[in-house]
């Protein structure tokens, strides 16, 4: 096609884009509820990236039906995941959330480094996404462009695609810096985008269905085909994994929980987007279908790389205009992408990594006045780095031709963000380390596993020795630490493995080092306002009948100071039409001379928080207050009894130590007891006068030791210790064997700000069940040792006798075959001197059962010198186009004379493998079809596996009587036969399997 019409229709198209955004900039707001509903539902179609638009199609080309995950994924999220989705809205409304990395902060305490590292981790996992959607770009217009086209031209032409992106994304993407304010000129040209490409998709597809009579049939013998191929071999081993990935891609992507979360205005609105969303997914299936079916039929002119066939089909037609449209759709479903992408991941740097990095380095004051224009600065810059990543990304690992390798690997990577977020959902015993832990290593063994193969398979050729050894041998040799099969783990798929991996020791670690390090006090507190909204809706942010203040006017600040502080960050038209909503929703007067109280602490927190983060928010209001002259205590209380939430007292935080199995003893910063449970009373046996709020925990412990519960040595030097290791704020942990024979482990843990927690449980049940377990697991090791030596002994003198066997059949049979020969040969020429009929048949049956005793001899040759070891496979390469004539024009002869109809695929593959050996198992099982098969077909055919791309299986289907599921294996043996009665009255030898047993083995060919 023409470059200069393909430049001018995409300048045209990138124009609109703007012309939409500047019209939903002014004019989003005023949509109606469903228009705001539907728009909504589209934006959610960010999610159909060049990876669904292009790489889908190849996907189905190459694997069938593994293509179908990544639209399953979502629907399934969206059918069962409402829940879910309800309460991310509900959560995002009341703090003000602005990305997924302020959600995981605000939820586990309002962790600041906590938000970077999410923000970390998110933009390592997501560039790779981002140089798909670039890669897409620069394939499309590599097909549509004239073939002279070089490789500098096209990477040129995507750098400055990728700058106008960026310009897009800039001017529209922090027009408004404060969440509160919707993105309504970029939601707009993204649900615009959406819609092209999905009305793309389905006109290529419409025109393949109805440009021919035969065509329909068609599609519908390949949808015939893949399914047959699901119901004989089952779906691929990743299906299913992908199918997880994808679902919690629709909540972990930072898009998508940008445009699913961030942007959700209207609890309504889930409920629509699940009816057009799962509209949009399934109709984006249907018309990969007849796409996948003119790609698996077309010639290699046509189709160079399947990724590409949807501009490819209409290209094959002559139809410019069609093929116009095609590019633009896919060029929609990759600019979507980088548009949410980059504007989420510029949010969580400025607000989570790069503002905070300024305030402490002391740069900029948190009151300064060019917060602002610093803010939005700080934004454009991040669009703009994420977007030059992307394209380095991209021109690094410009070789790489299927798109579903980087569309998997960030998929895989962000759902290690799923642990903290659902669970943070559902549970109230996440902490913070449990998150930090889980992460962490989720990460690195998604490095390791997934991302590190992906890299050495695309360093140049001369690198390639090293990435060989390295994967298949592992680091150093070390086999056990083989990237794609740590520990041994060989089974699985490469996706599989790392995923499984990654994903499993991520949810093993959050629960379990959360269980060891308990949230904190302050976590808690924040984490019950997460389950505040189980129940209840999304709030009208009315606090008029909030519960009652302690410290209402206590703060030096008036309304006005936090109006100032709040317009240095969101600019002054912003703050002001904020503030002046807050007052007439909550019918108070916006006085600013009036002293303020918790609601506007409360209030100005969580404005300020869907601009910087609610880490941020809660660190800079706490500056300002204790800058004027409250204490830090005093500051917490006003920021968290401000909540319509709060409903953690002391009478509830005691019932609940009160029901714990363990005893709980808490001691202030001067080293007073003042707070205990009931089961640490019970465990020590204090007398009742001893314990009381106040108590000196020196006077605790020089009891215990006075009555002997701490061992040998100085009482006095036990109470010096354990007091010295409380104020140093020493975290310990050890055991003690009471004089009653019971073991107390103890577990101490300092509190921020001073004090110390300890709880005490009793593990003696524990203990004594290890020491069973230990002294049983000693014996029946013992015993298997013993009963591996007997099994090793008894396997020797098997392999002994088997090998003499082997000789011996081998030379009995050679022995006995020349004599057969000659009896055969005597028997030819005694027939041909015979007049008499009679004698001429029993001469014809001494020959047959002459015949019979030869060929049995010959197989139990054949198995004696393949056990033996005195013949191998010769390997080479053989062209399977050979065979299969071959077994076509020897078995139609025979099939046809019985009436059944027999069929071979013929392919055009070369395989590595012994063309005699490969002749002989195929022939076998197909006389073994012929034999037994009374009507119908027998069909031979070669399909490639889905696990392995560069293995095929040939496959022998007939319509016989079938093998019982116990008898397959047995069928493998000498002499043994399925027990049918051939209709055609052959009979085996029983020996045929054994040797092709035998063959495959050698070959190294599963059967």
């Amino acid at each position: 096609m023409n470059s200069w019409l393909i430049m001018g229709v995409l300048a045209l198209y990138i124009a609109l884009l703007f012309i939409c955004a500047f019209y939903g900039e002014k004019h989003a707001s005023r949509l109606s509820t469903r228009g705001r509903m539907l728009m909504f539902s589209l934006t959610l179609g960010v999610y159909c990236s060049s990876w669904t638009f292009y790489g889908a199609t190849g996907a189905a080309v190459r694997e069938g039906i593994i293509f179908l995950p990544i639209y399953l994924g979502p629907l399934l999220f969206v059918a069962i995941g409402y829940d879910i989705w309800r309460r991310l809205g509900r959560v995002r409304q009341h703090h003000a959330i602005s990305s997924i990395a302020d959600f995981v902060a605000a939820r586990y305490g309002k962790s600041g480094p906590l938000a970077s590292l999410v923000t970390i981790l998110a933009v390592i996992a997501i560039i790779p996404y981002l140089a798909l959607q670039l890669r897409a770009i620069a394939l499309s217009a590599a097909v549509i462009l004239d073939q002279s086209t070089n490789v500098e031209s096209t990477t040129n032409a995507v750098l400055f695609l990728t700058g106008l992106l960026a310009i897009l994304a800039m001017l529209f993407g922090t027009r408004q810096i404060a969440n509160t304010e919707q993105h309504g000129g970029l939601m707009l040209a993204v649900a615009f985008e959406s819609f092209v490409k999905l009305f793309a998709l389905l006109a290529v597809a419409f025109f393949f269905v109805f440009e021919a009579p035969g065509n329909i049939h068609q599609i519908a013998n390949d949808v015939s085909i893949t399914f047959n191929e699901v119901q004989l071999f089952g779906v691929p081993e990743t299906f299913w994994i992908q199918t997880l990935l994808a679902a919690l891609a629709i909540i972990c992507l930072p898009r998508q929980f940008h445009v699913a979360v961030v942007e959700l205005r209207d609890e309504k609105h889930i409920r629509g987007a699940r009816r057009w969303f799962a509209v949009y997914l399934i109709l984006t299936t249907i018309a990969i279908v007849p796409i996948a079916s003119w790609a698996l039929h077309a010639a290699p002119q046509y189709l160079a790389i399947p990724d590409v066939a949807v501009l490819s089909l209409p290209l094959s037609y002559n139809q410019d205009w069609l093929t116009l449209l095609a590019f633009l759709g896919g060029f929609s479903a990759s600019t979507g992408m980088l548009l949410v992408s980059s504007v989420a991941l510029s949010i969580m740097l400025s607000n989570d990594l790069i503002m905070p990095a300024l305030w402490r380095m002391g740069i900029f004051s948190r009151h300064d006045k060019r917060l602002p224009l610093v803010l939005k600065f700080t934004r454009r810059i991040c669009i703009l780095a994420v977007m030059l990543l992307g394209f380095l990304f991209f021109n690094f690992f410009n070789d790489i031709d299927q798109l579903s390798v980087f569309g998997l690997l960030a998929f895989s990577a962000v759902a290690q963000f799923a642990p903290a977020l659902i669970g943070g959902l559902y549970w109230r015993g996440g902490s913070k380390q449990g998150v930090y832990a889980g992460l962490i290593v989720g990460f690195a063994m998604w490095a390791y596993t997934l991302l590190l193969p992906t890299i050495l398979r695309s360093l140049p050729s001369q690198f390639s020795d090293f990435t060989r050894e390295f994967l298949m041998l592992g680091p150093f040799g070390i086999n056990g630490l083989r990237p794609e099969a740590l520990l041994g783990f060989e089974s699985f798929a490469p996706l599989t493995h790392g995923v499984v991996w990654a994903l499993g020791l991520n949810i093993m670690l959050y629960v379990w080092v959360s269980r060891i390090f308990r949230p904190s006090v302050a976590e808690q507190i924040q984490a019950e306002s997460f389950f505040y909204y189980e129940t209840k809706p999304l709030p009208t942010q009315n606090m008029s009948n909030d519960v009652s203040y302690s410290h209402q006017d206590v703060a030096r600040l008036k309304v006005g100071d936090l109006i100032t502080l709040a317009k240095r960050i969101t600019g002054d038209s912003p703050t002001r039409h904020a503030f002046e909503q807050f007052s007439q929703q909550n019918n108070v007067v916006l006085n600013e001379n009036a002293n303020a109280n918790g609601m506007w602490w409360r209030f100005t927190e969580q404005y300020l928080a869907g601009t910087i983060g609610a880490a941020s928010a809660r660190t800079l209001l706490t500056t300002a207050m204790v800058n004027n002259g409250l204490a830090l205590g005093q500051v917490a209380n006003i920021l968290d009894q401000a909540s319509q939430w709060q409903r953690f007292n002391q009478n509830l935080i005691m019932t609940m130590i009160d029901h714990m199995t363990q005893g709980v003893s808490v001691v202030d910063e001067n080293m007073c007891l003042v707070a205990w449970n009931n089961q640490y009373l019970k465990l020590f046996d204090y007398p009742k006068d001893i314990v009381y709020v106040g108590c000196p925990i020196a006077d605790l412990i020089r009891y215990n030791a006075e009555r002997g519960e701490c061992g040998p040595g100085s009482i006095e030097e036990h109470v010096r210790k354990r007091i010295h290791w409380m104020k140093m704020g020493s975290a310990h942990e050890f055991e003690r064997i009471r004089k009653d024979g019971r073991v107390i482990q103890m577990r101490g843990n300092p509190i921020e700000g001073g004090g110390f927690v300890t709880t005490f449980a009793d593990i003696t049940a524990f203990r004594e069940n290890e020491a069973v377990l230990e002294a049983r697991v000693q014996d029946r090791t013992q015993q298997l040792a013993d009963a591996l030596s007997e099994q090793q002994l008894a396997r020797e003198q098997a392999d002994k006798a088997n090998m003499s066997k082997s000789r011996f059949i081998a030379a009995a049979s050679h022995g006995l075959l020349q004599p057969m020969h000659a009896a055969r040969l005597f028997s030819t020429a005694l027939e041909q001197t015979i007049q008499s009929d009679e004698d001429r048949k029993t001469l014809q049956q001494l020959d047959r059962a002459l015949h019979g005793a030869e060929s049995m001899l010959s197989a139990l040759l054949d198995i004696a010198r393949l056990e033996g070891g005195t013949i191998q496979p010769k390997r080479q390469a053989y062209p399977l186009h050979d065979l299969l004539s071959d077994l076509s024009l020897q078995f139609k002869s025979i099939a046809a004379q019985r009436g059944i109809e027999f069929r071979v695929h013929d392919v055009q593959f070369w395989i590595d493998t012994d063309p005699q050996w490969i002749r002989r198992i195929i022939q076998n099982f197909v006389s073994n079809a012929l034999r037994y098969t009374a009507k119908g077909r027998v069909v031979v055919g070669v399909l490639r596996s889905a696990e392995h791309p560069q293995h095929i299986r040939i496959g022998v289907w007939d319509t016989g009587p079938g093998i019982a599921e116990e008898q397959r294996i047995k069928l493998f043996q000498e002499f043994e036969r399925c027990g049918h009665t051939s209709p055609w009255g052959e009979q085996g030898l029983g020996l045929g399997l054994a040797i092709v047993q035998r063959m495959t083995s050698l070959l190294n060919y599963p059967v």
